[in-house]
């Protein structure tokens, strides 16, 4: 690795811990949540996920997650218990379970969307159209990259939680 290549990669370490830092805080969370700040980011991901893509099996969702069937079990009766989600057997195969989210889940969803739009508005509002693009195009090259190595790992559900 080049010099150049080596500082890059460091201060992307550093500013990736930084975010990571940053965004869970309990200010940050509810100027991005609006009322989802209320949810755990786990339960929320789960809630808009769901309302994004549609139904979705459980065996689906724990995957998607990295979790245990049995996490997901625990995580989705909550949800349901709090009437953002519901459970039933999928029509294609009555063995398997089917999660979609409810109206509350979807307005919950909605609403938890467009206080991040608000918040992320009011934060890059002295940055111009061009910087916004960049920064847009930049991190969804970051979560796809992420996601297509996390994918072809390995990984050992045991132990991410």
């Amino acid at each position: 690795m080049s010099g150049e290549t080596t500082d890059t990669v460091t201060v992307m370490a550093r500013t990736m811990s930084a975010l990571g830092r940053l965004t869970t805080r309990s200010r940050m969370r509810r100027e991005l949540g609006g009322q989802s700040a209320k949810l755990s980011p786990t339960d929320m991901w789960l809630v808009d996920r769901v309302s994004e893509f549609g139904p979705a099996r459980m065996s689906e969702l724990a995957t998607w997650q990295s979790v245990d069937r049995s996490t997901m079990t625990t995580q989705v009766g909550k949800l349901e218990k709090l009437g953002l989600v519901q459970r039933a057997p999928d029509p294609q195969d009555r063995r398997a379970i089917v999660v979609s989210v409810t109206e509350a889940g979807r307005q919950l969803h909605e609403e938890s969307r467009a206080a991040a739009c608000a918040a992320f508005d009011s934060m890059l509002a002295d940055w111009s159209d061009a910087e916004r693009s960049r920064l847009t195009e930049s991190l969804t090259h970051l979560v796809d990259s992420l996601e297509k190595h996390l994918s072809t790992k390995s990984e050992d559900h045991s132990t991410e939680r």
